[in-house]
Formats: structure tokens, sequence, C-alpha cells
């Protein structure tokens, strides 16, 4: 390999560490707003009550649904983990790599 080649392969790998990296810090955020959430959710349905106080009525958990960002269906909040599991497989991967090449 020339030089020119591995700066251009030393250079590729950086990039894709970089994007890996930001990738994997929007999952994270996107996770811990969808479980934030769920966890209010999820507490609110814990002492539902149709005639109880107004914290526990469907009058309450209703809007608190209907707030929730799109992110938390649980379809969409599996493919975000496999994702991030992916993701984070991948960055040890370029991490192993930018160690060898001694950028590390």
């Amino acid at each position: 390999m020339s030089n020119e080649e591995q700066e251009v392969a030393i250079l590729r790998l950086v990039k894709q560490r970089f994007e890996a990296k930001k990738r994997k810090t929007l999952l994270e955020n996107e996770l811990r707003t969808a479980g934030q959430s769920l966890s209010e959710i999820g507490s609110a349905l814990k002492s539902v009550n149709a005639s109880g106080p107004s914290q526990e009525t469907p009058e309450f958990i209703l809007p608190q649904i209907d707030k929730a960002p799109s992110i938390c269906g649980l379809e969409r909040i599996k493919a975000m983990l496999e994702e991030l599991r992916d993701t984070q497989k991948n960055l040890a991967q370029l991490n192993r790599s930018a160690a060898d090449l001694g950028i590390d």
C-alpha cells in the first residue's frame, strides 16, 4: 500500500469513526427521550382508575400518550436498540483498526 493509499484509508477510517460516534450519541439520546416519556405514561397506567384522582383517569393519561414522541412505538424502539447495538459493534471494530494503524 502506497503512502497516498494509506493516508486515504486513514482518512476514511477517521470519518467512519466520527459518523459512528455521532450516530451512537443520537440513538442514545432518542432512546432516553423515549424512555422518559414511556416512564411517565407507565407510571400513570400503573394506577389507572376511571373514577379516581385526576392523574389516574384516562382523561389525564390520553394527552400524555398523544404528546409522546413518535419514537415511543415499541417497534421503533426495538429498531433503534438494534441499530445502537450494531453501531457499537462497528465502532469497536473501527477503534481496533485505528489502534492497529497507530492513530489512536
